[in-house]
């Protein structure tokens, strides 16, 4: 495969050159960030050398974009330090509001923010900003581990290597484009052009609706103890992966809701797939689940188990054809749904709630060290609700990001309840009334 060093102009996969369209089409916050509280004796001078050195090993995280069609440039990444001690606690929770959430130019800006902060004599925060063009949420979970890892062995006087990679992004898109070009390639373009086809009509009138704006609020809950062994038993009863269980759950829910036509897309991530379980990048496709009405839930289930299986199996072109394009991004938000789902006890990749963003308690990394996230506020979404879940740890949490000019906190609140009951009880006649 070509690599980066063999290609002076490797080209953006499908997912960056949706993403690049979309910038230029809307106003739009694509951004992953999240804060790190660091409490001990931190070498920031080993920090600031550490961190970069693990960053800058990754062309796709050194990514700049420029011109039509865009070509690449290539950047390196420094750390940026700041002493914020003299702030009180609003004022340094106000600031990181703003700092994390304001734009990224994608001509011009890092394209990975990395930056910290110190906030008391033996307090910091390390918080990272990237937008979605070059990394997603497990790319980005990943660096940080590494980062840390990076800066611990070198304080305890090693040496460390970054592990680089033996197969990078550049390789995934020319694995990307092989396939495209391939039988089975085709095959699938085919099965996406004739299914989003039938779509043709609606999707037009939704996207010339007036676009809602999009600022977000966000509500959480954790499902657990007995609640989430009848899910997993439900699941298992149906003979359908805990994901389909919680999809047409989701769905079924949004038909009771909902009196208008709505898209649901899944977003499928191409981790899973064995052949690029450690590439760092924007590793992720969506899939445009069918939202039918009338069905009992028996053949929702099997309906949306059989359409999930398929879209993993074609979703490397699924983006070439439009969910993230044509359905995703380009309508209202209030005609756009997206559920995404990680099971790490089922696909470890090496982290936990320390480094995949969720909340988490103190973590102790060593003698002088420990850890834990702190919330962030949401990213910006262009979907009515974003459903993000985890499962880990024998529970499931679920983080219902809505546009606040589509639903308001108590609809949401109502969704996401109805959600649960439905999840636990499964078919209606289980089901309290609405």
């Amino acid at each position: 495969m070509a690599g980066w060093d063999s290609s002076a102009r490797v080209p953006l996969s499908i997912t960056e050159q949706s993403i690049y369209n979309l910038h230029h089409r809307k106003v739009l916050a694509d951004l992953i960030a999240r804060a790190m509280c660091i409490k001990g004796d931190v070498d920031v001078a080993l920090f600031e050398f550490a961190v970069p050195l693990v960053v800058n090993t990754y062309p796709i995280f050194r990514c700049r974009y420029h011109d039509e069609p865009a070509v690449r440039s290539f950047d390196d990444i420094e750390l940026d330090y700041m002493d914020i001690r003299h702030m009180s606690e609003a004022d340094i929770t106000s600031f990181l509001r703003q700092f994390s959430s304001s734009p990224m130019d994608l001509n011009s800006d890092q394209l990975l923010g990395l930056s910290l902060f110190r906030t008391g004599e033996d307090e910091y925060i390390f918080l990272t900003k990237c937008h979605h063009i070059i990394t997603d949420g497990i790319s980005l979970s990943l660096l940080w581990a590494e980062s840390l890892t990076a800066y611990l062995t070198m304080g305890a006087g090693k040496p460390y290597k970054p592990r680089g990679e033996t197969t990078d992004f550049a390789d995934y898109i020319n694995f990307e484009e092989t396939y495209l070009e391939s039988e089975r390639g085709q095959k699938a373009s085919y099965y996406w052009r004739n299914k989003l086809e039938l779509q043709r009509e609606t999707v037009w009138q939704a996207s010339h609706q007036e676009i809602a704006s999009i600022i977000c609020g966000e509500e959480t809950l954790n499902i657990e103890g007995v609640e989430f062994v009848q899910i997993q038993t439900n699941a298992n009863d149906a003979e359908v992966s805990l994901f389909a269980y919680l999809c047409a759950a989701y769905q079924q829910t949004l038909c009771e809701f909902l009196h208008y036509d709505f898209w649901m897309n899944t977003s499928l991530s191409l981790r899973l797939k064995r052949e690029h379980r450690y590439i760092l990048g924007p590793m992720f496709r969506y899939g445009n689940l069918t939202v039918c009405r009338n069905e009992s839930w028996s053949e929702k289930l099997a309906r949306l188990s059989q359409e999930i299986k398929h879209a993993v199996r074609t979703a490397y072109a699924a983006d070439s054809i439009g969910p993230h394009g044509s359905i995703g991004h380009n309508l209202n938000a209030s005609s756009c749904f997206l559920i995404t789902f990680l099971q790490t006890e089922e696909h470890r990749e090496g982290f936990t709630a320390v480094y995949t963003g969720e909340t988490s308690e103190w973590v102790e990394v060593g003698e002088k060290l420990k850890i834990h996230t702190t919330p962030l506020p949401t990213r910006l979404t262009p979907y009515g609700i974003y459903l993000s879940m985890a499962a880990y740890g024998g529970q499931l949490r679920a983080s219902f990001i809505y546009n606040v000019n589509c639903f308001s906190q108590n609809q949401v609140e109502s969704i996401m309840d109805r959600w649960r009951l439905r999840s636990i009880h499964g078919s209606g006649d289980k089901m309290p009334p609405l």
